[in-house]
């Protein structure tokens, strides 16, 4: 569950970069505008949310494991 959880709080990180290089406009928008939002705002919501589900499943995985994700006993 250490490994699972590491992974997962990397890739939520990675996540939260993106939405914010989006949010910037250096990354390139790749949603089309929902509803009346623009192309920007979509791909950064869609990033920020990954990202928020991603954390949250890493802080679970890391509870599950025992909260010790840096010892290397059990």
């Amino acid at each position: 569950m250490r490994i699972a959880a590491i992974t997962s709080i990397t890739i939520g990180l990675l996540g939260a970069l993106m939405a914010a290089l989006t949010a910037l406009e250096v990354a390139p928008a790749f949603i089309g505008g929902a509803f009346i939002v623009g192309d920007t705002v979509s791909t950064t919501a869609f990033w920020g949310g990954l990202a928020v589900l991603v954390l949250l499943a890493g802080i679970a995985f890391g509870v599950i494991s025992g909260g010790h994700l840096g010892s290397t006993e059990g």
